[in-house]
């Protein structure tokens, strides 16, 4: 994933690999000691954004999964 999509996407929901596909990276770069301190703040912030998204999505996806085993339990 590019820094330009990178940008695009902050404040909007991304889809669940690209949201941890761009975790990874902040990962990589927070680990590699290179990040500059004043992107520093920015990437964790990302990073947080990035993790609620996927939270959400788990959360929903499970609700989904257990109201379809629900139905097929009622059969």
């Amino acid at each position: 994933m590019t820094k330009e999509t990178n940008k695009a996407d902050e404040g909007s929901e991304i889809s669940y690999s690209l949201a941890l596909e761009e975790l990874q990276e902040i990962l990589a770069d927070l680990e590699s000691d290179q990040v500059d301190i004043d992107e520093l703040a920015k990437k964790v912030e990302r990073a947080n954004e990035l993790l609620q998204q996927c939270q959400k999505r788990l959360t929903s996806t499970q609700m989904q999964v257990e109201k379809i085993i629900e139905v097929l339990n009622e059969d």
